[in-house]
């Protein structure tokens, strides 16, 4: 009795000790990470607005199609898609520049793009920062957080690039009026084709300045380019932009894309040779060369021009590969295996601007490439102890208590705002041939469905609801919260949920072929009844994929209640697989785990490699949301008492009859679980 009670003595001093240590050594580090400046955030990354894009020129495309991508990997951003209509203008009437730092809701207020942006109650209207002059008649465009697609089949989707230079906007201490969110509604605004829209938005950039992230400073570099990628009927093309030296220009290069082939943007610039000899393929700024000259990041006399190599990081491209490579890879890997590239390339520069894909793709395959999350490769994340008992691929973002480390960046994520598939076709008129396939929330999860070109609203529950209310009136949600629920079980529930969207999407393309017939034919005489046959098959398309998907959330939750499997038979268990529980210690003595977990916790904190897996849950920051400053006092309190918790626990243990030194099998039950 002795002895146990001295070791349980030793063991409370060990857990104090360790505890005030992790506590104070956390607080030392989000102090470092403040440093007295609120402008910093608390997280150690900031990829939660970074987005994956891909773009097939029509040969590469089963049915003749050009198709583009954006999936929209904004955790906070306004889902809300409108309808912004054609409109007319004096002459001599300005067109309003805004700003778009805030993507959150509500992303735009204003009378400017059409009623759905109109003041709601408590709403004050957009400040812009700036204005140019207004053409005299715009075209009609569906807007989301940047444009999409306009009546004439110019579509655009987007990938936040890093950069070697930025700049402020005009009114933040910069000279810049244009970001390349405006950049690309006034494209679809004022361009008919892919062509026209590139050069448009770059003269604008060049003329105006540009810039892109600008703030917080620890993160300018990773999202200071972008690209945006455009197509129309015939053509593809890769935009690659940032800021000029001065802040009041641009630097910028585009590219077509082979039309036998498909591209792929996933936050590194790709576009590496730039031959302005041959403008069927290629567009650039005068000062593409010249800067990077001056600059001394390109020699003529040593070496080819490369754009990327000029104007990206490639330092951080070399850091950070299995972040963007990785999906670069795996999109060529799935179209393309034939080719047998390797997700180990070095650089960006390694991999190919764009492949030829082994079998013609279909808007159908793209859609199942958004959805991907590595499932039979070396990277699954449904495998593995972070995936759970039941194989969720979905990983959190945020403060990672000093650990250094990774999870696989799937192309799917929970944190999609929304994400879209966009189809231009050349054989028949724009307002049959353009379709917007919207997903909203998380790609594995959503039903994608189709928008025309030609229609003139959207489903009313796609323009409705915010991230800061739950309601059953909003697409956003629907998909949103099967989403969520799914996680709690998710290789059962992701069954049901992939069948409902094979069935909803496989209907859709069944009654999208009699629409287009009757659409086409009828658009010969009647262009504003084929208007209305669009229009009407669109919108209530839309609310009956929804209004199933409801009714699928309220089965699923029936079904998997409290875990169970309660249909055909309620309660039916299912239990953990066998695995899962010899990783968490469940063949252990109750009173082990407790002292185990304690234990990896604190090695994990204090950079403990043999560490596998904890299960004490640490305080969260509390943060004033107005100045983003860290109540340090509050995070050293919180670890104090833990402190205190894990001296009562070292007490009591210690003054339990049975020693809990050594297993029931005489081995150390810390080694038991690092085993396991």
């Amino acid at each position: 009795g002795t002895t146990q009670s001295t070791w349980g003595h030793i063991q409370a001093m060990k857990s104090l000790l360790l505890l005030v240590l992790v506590a104070s050594a956390s607080a030392l580090e989000v102090i470092s990470h403040v440093g007295g400046n609120s402008d910093l955030p608390v997280y150690e990354n900031d990829n939660s607005d970074h987005c994956t894009t891909i773009t097939a020129g029509r040969k590469a495309t089963k049915d003749g199609s050009t198709i583009t991508t954006h999936t929209n990997d904004c955790h906070q951003c306004d889902s809300r898609i409108f309808r912004v209509p054609a409109q007319d203008y004096k002459e001599g009437d300005i067109r309003p520049v805004y700003m778009s730092e805030n993507m959150e809701y509500p992303r735009y207020v204003g009378s400017s793009r059409g009623p759905g942006y109109l003041p709601q109650e408590g709403q004050k209207e957009d400040v812009p920062i700036g204005s140019i002059p207004q053409v005299n008649h715009t075209y009609a465009y569906f807007d989301g957080s940047y444009g999409v697609m306009n009546e004439y089949q110019v579509a655009i989707g987007e990938s936040t690039c890093s950069a070697k230079i930025w700049a402020k906007p005009l009114g933040h201490g910069g000279r810049a009026l244009f970001d390349v969110i405006e950049l690309s509604r006034i494209a679809l605004e004022r361009a008919r084709t892919a062509r026209e829209a590139i050069q448009l938005m770059g003269s604008l950039a060049e003329k105006y300045g540009y810039y892109s992230q600008w703030e917080p400073a620890a993160f300018v570099r990773e999202e200071a380019g972008e690209t945006l990628t455009v197509i129309d009927p015939n053509e593809a093309w890769i935009f690659n932009i940032l800021a000029d030296p001065t802040g009041t220009s641009a630097i910028w290069a585009a590219k077509r894309v082979p039309d036998d082939e498909v591209a792929v943007t996933a936050n590194f610039f790709t576009i590496d040779e730039v031959d302005l000899s041959k403008p069927e393929y290629y567009m650039a700024s005068p000062n593409v060369f010249s800067v990077a000259q001056e600059k001394g990041w390109w020699d003529p006399a040593k070496e080819r021009f490369s754009f990327v190599k000029a104007y990206s990081p490639l330092e951080e491209d070399a850091r950070d590969k299995d972040y963007w490579i990785v999906r670069m890879w795996r999109v060529f890997d799935i179209i393309a295996p034939s080719l047998k590239l390797s997700p180990d390339a070095p650089s960006v520069l390694e991999m190919p601007f764009s492949v030829k894909p082994d079998t013609p793709v279909t808007a159908q395959d793209i859609m199942r490439i958004n959805r991907d999350v590595y499932e039979g490769t070396e990277y699954d994340l449904t495998k593995g102890p972070s995936a759970g008992p039941f194989g969720s691929p979905l990983r959190m973002d945020g403060y990672t208590w000093g650990l250094k480390g990774e999870w696989a960046r799937a192309i799917s994520l929970m944190r999609t705002a929304y994400s879209t598939v966009l189809q231009a076709r050349n054989w028949l008129p724009d307002p049959v041939g353009g379709i917007f396939w919207l997903g909203q929330d998380a790609p594995h999860s959503t039903v994608y469905v189709p928008f025309y070109a030609g229609s003139d609203d959207i489903s009313p529950s796609y323009r409705t609801g915010s991230l800061h209310k739950f309601t059953r009136e909003s697409a956003w949600w629907a998909f949103d919260f099967v989403s969520n629920w799914a996680e709690y079980k998710w290789s059962y529930m992701m069954k049901e949920i992939r069948a409902k969207q094979a069935e909803l999407e496989a209907q859709q393309l069944k009654d999208m072929v009699d629409i287009e017939a009757r659409a086409a034919e009828m658009y010969k005489r009647h262009p504003e009844k084929a208007i209305k046959l669009l229009t009407d098959f669109s919108v209530n398309n839309g609310e009956k994929i929804v209004k199933t998907w409801w009714e699928l959330a309220d089965y699923l939750i029936a079904k998997y209640n409290d875990g169970y499997v309660n249909f055909p038979k309620v309660g039916g268990t299912t239990g953990y697989p066998a695995w899962w529980l010899k990783s968490v210690g469940y063949d252990m003595d109750p009173r082990y785990k407790v002292t185990v977990s304690t234990e990896l916790v604190l090695g994990a904190s204090l950079g403990n490699s043999t560490v596998n897996s904890t299960s004490v849950v640490l305080p969260s920051l509390a943060a004033d949301t107005s100045s983003n400053t860290v109540h340090v006092s509050t995070f050293v309190i919180s670890g104090l008492l833990i402190a205190v918790v894990g001296l009562v626990v070292g007490f009591f243990a210690g003054r339990s009859r049975r020693s809990v030194a050594v297993a029931s099998n005489g081995s150390n039950p810390y080694e038991q679980l690092n085993q396991a």
